[in-house]
């Protein structure tokens, strides 16, 4: 009984999940008319990584975020410009963030906020840096100039898309640790064994 509780909790975590990514994944949609909200995906990938640790609940949300990609391309017109060869390491570094989240053992602010801050900032800025080397070597300026002009182009760009998960993950440490205080969410109100 107890099992068949945690794997409806568990699906029911994922599917939260994938609606704030609908809601957040950088494409028009009905929230962005409102608000505009950073890319949840990245902070839903620690969390099933540090609390739900299946190998299922990673793949959902990495085909999720393939899947939100395709249909804004082909049923929204967003400009599929992203979408090269390197759209092939996305979800590799997608499952890595998965991975370290497991080396995780709460999202609650504690004694150890310092090292899962460090875990999560150094994750997150390899994460980016990979994904983003892997773009640039598609584009028409590494064809014409290499390597010599991407310091400039991360420079410009990590510090528009990294910051965003931050302050994801910044959000959710505080509501994960009111919920260990105060047990909204009985699933996350305990650490990860």
């Amino acid at each position: 009984m107890t099992d068949q509780i945690n794997k409806t909790r568990t699906i029911f975590a994922v599917f939260i999940m994938v609606l704030l990514m609908i809601a957040t994944r950088g494409h028009s949609n009905w929230l962005s008319a409102f608000v505009h909200l950073p890319d949840f995906t990245i902070p839903a990938l620690f969390i099933a990584g540090i609390y739900l640790r299946k190998f299922w609940v990673a793949f959902v949300i990495i085909i999720s975020a393939i899947a939100i990609d395709n249909y804004a391309i082909i049923h929204e017109g967003v400009g599929a410009n992203c979408i090269t060869p390197a759209y092939s390491v996305l979800p590799l570094t997608y499952y890595a963030i998965f991975w370290v989240g497991k080396y995780i053992s709460s999202l609650k602010l504690d004694t150890s906020i310092i090292k899962n801050a460090l875990i999560v900032i150094a994750a997150a800025s390899t994460q980016w840096l990979v994904a983003t080397s892997s773009y640039y070597f598609f584009t028409a300026t590494y064809a014409k100039t290499g390597w010599v002009n991407f310091p400039e182009y991360a420079a410009q760009w990590s510090m528009a898309e990294t910051p965003s998960v931050l302050y994801w993950m910044v959000a959710i440490s505080i509501v994960f640790t009111l919920n260990h205080r105060y047990s909204f969410i009985s699933f996350f109100s305990t650490q990860k064994n």
